[in-house]
């Protein structure tokens, strides 16, 4: 999806203090204007947010080399290295401090011979305190990139109070540096001279071996000064014997594709937020996990509920039913004795006695109590007295009652004709509980 115009914001820096600039229809408009405080750069500060961030000239160092690859694994290494030489290479730490990219392809000369390729590097300057906005943006780049510039020219401008140059290759920058002059006088002149003269042996192999360099292509100087006087850039023009054109400075446009630098200050930021909204995620999800089990219990609970009501609702029905049947349950077995003849105790001792054997064996007692029957008895012997249990035990007319020996049969030692005693005891099976 597009940006919306309004999206779009660049913090610029002016040519005495902080600009705003908003996309509006297509086009980039300036809203607002933020100069430094007594003239000092490091007195500036910019604008609370942008999406884009244009680093000052002053705050990066450009550092072009030319390789003989564009192998991306191979030039990094090269890029490294060449750092390492002219004491630039950056720290490894929170952000990106270093970016390269190829600004040119030239011809060796020779046929066979591998091309040149001309790559910038830029290095955040890490002993410059970046004026960044406090709420952060989600694009930097160095200002320079930020113009349409004049292909193979000189561009001379000012910013946060200082003379910054770029040399432009094509339209593109291969080269830009911040001045220690603040107006555009003779010794601005002298400046830029001994800027280009560090330039012109900048390369691989000479110029005159290689037949290019960085300044070989260069063809006029433009000036962006509105207040620059015009004997101090006929100064400049015939000091580099080039022509020279006063203009004002142009409105900034958006790269077509932004740097990898990011302040380590922007990095960190980036990391708590990515590590706050982890933390926001894990909680929103522990959150909507409890809203979950929440919810499934308390439809479980409602739908126990419901299902206890309706139980509720079925047992009054039913009590009201059949509610009378468990009292007249408990009349029945109180008289049930009186009016089962099953159950009489004198039908259950005639019972009884008829599984005694004709002689040897006899009740001392018998009694009824309630479902259970217990019987005292005498036998001539514990063989006898074990035949007439089993008997009893294995009686049809019995089968309604579980039998067990309270003392299997066992000679009373008080009886010299070696009489045996037994004890049973008999439990009606059908007993039907109250509850």
């Amino acid at each position: 999806m597009a940006k919306n115009d309004s999206d779009i914001t660049i913090c610029f820096p002016g040519e005495d203090g902080w600009e705003l600039w908003s996309r509006e229809s297509g086009k980039l408009v300036l809203i607002d204007t933020r100069p430094c405080e007594g003239g000092q750069a490091d007195e500036c500060e910019p604008f609370q947010s942008a999406t884009y961030y244009a680093f000052p000239v002053n705050s990066v160092f450009a550092v072009p080399i030319w390789t003989a690859t564009d192998s991306p694994e191979m030039l990094g290494s090269l890029v490294e290295m060449q750092l390492e030489k002219s004491g630039l290479k950056t720290e490894s730490g929170s952000g990106v401090m270093l970016d390269y990219r190829k600004v040119s392809t030239v011809d060796a000369g020779e046929e066979g011979a591998a091309k040149r390729n001309l790559i910038l590097a830029t290095v955040l300057n890490a002993d410059y305190k970046q004026p960044l906005p406090k709420a952060g943006a989600r694009e930097f780049d160095v200002s320079a990139r930020f113009f349409n510039l004049p292909g193979n020219h000189i561009v001379i401008w000012r910013e946060l109070g200082r003379l910054v140059a770029a040399l432009t290759r094509g339209g593109t920058p291969v080269y830009f540096q911040g001045l220690n002059s603040s107006e555009f006088d003779s010794a601005a002149v002298q400046e830029i001279r001994c800027v280009l003269l560090g330039l012109e042996g900048a390369g691989p192999v000479s110029n005159e071996e290689m037949g290019e360099g960085i300044l070989s292509q260069i063809s006029g100087i433009h000036v962006w000064l509105e207040d620059a006087d015009e004997s101090v850039v006929a100064q400049l023009a015939k000091e580099l014997d080039l022509d020279a054109t006063i203009a004002l400075r142009p409105d900034p446009v958006l790269p077509a594709v932004t740097s990898a630098l990011l302040p380590g200050e922007v990095a960190i930021q980036r990391e708590q937020k990515q590590r706050a909204r982890m933390i926001r995620n894990v909680i929103l999800a522990l959150a909507a996990c409890y809203m979950v089990f929440l919810g499934v219990y308390f439809f479980n609970y409602f739908k126990v509920m419901e299902e206890r009501d309706s139980l509720s609702k079925q047992h009054a029905q039913l009590n009201e039913e059949v509610g009378w049947i468990p009292p007249f349950q408990k009349k029945w077995r109180e008289i049930e004795p009186v009016i089962n003849g099953q159950t009489h105790p004198s039908e259950l001792l005639h019972r009884c006695t008829l599984q005694l054997p004709a002689k040897d064996v006899r009740f001392t007692s018998f009694g009824v109590r309630g479902n259970t029957i217990t019987i005292i008895g005498e036998c001539r012997d514990p063989n006898a007295g074990r035949k007439f249990g089993a008997k009893l035990m294995g009686a049809s007319v019995m089968s309604d009652y579980k039998w067990d020996w309270l003392q299997r049969p066992t000679v009373n030692t008080r009886l010299k004709d070696g009489t045996a005693t037994f004890r049973l005891q008999g439990s009606y099976r059908f007993v039907i509980d109250d509850a």
